[in-house]
């Protein structure tokens, strides 16, 4: 199992779990965050990881909804 499955499987688990967050690839231009919330959003994340792994990325933004601030790590 590379990152990107490891990615996958932990924020899969959050969606399933009811939680919201955001998403944000780390390359310049990449300004604004992906929402994803619920199972039904699980298809999409999937695209999104498949697209930082297609552009060979090495890390992600998670903004988590009730954050103070706006980025709380990076995976």
């Amino acid at each position: 199992m590379d990152k990107y499955d490891k990615w996958f499987q932990v924020l899969a688990d959050r969606l399933k779990n009811g939680e919201r967050f955001g998403l944000r690839m780390n390359v310049e231009g990449e300004g604004k965050f992906k929402d994803f919330q619920g199972e039904n959003e699980i298809p999409a994340l999937k695209t999104f990881i498949e697209n930082a792994r297609k552009d060979r990325l090495e890390d992600i933004t998670v903004r988590d909804e009730h954050s103070e601030r706006n980025v709380i790590s990076e995976f």
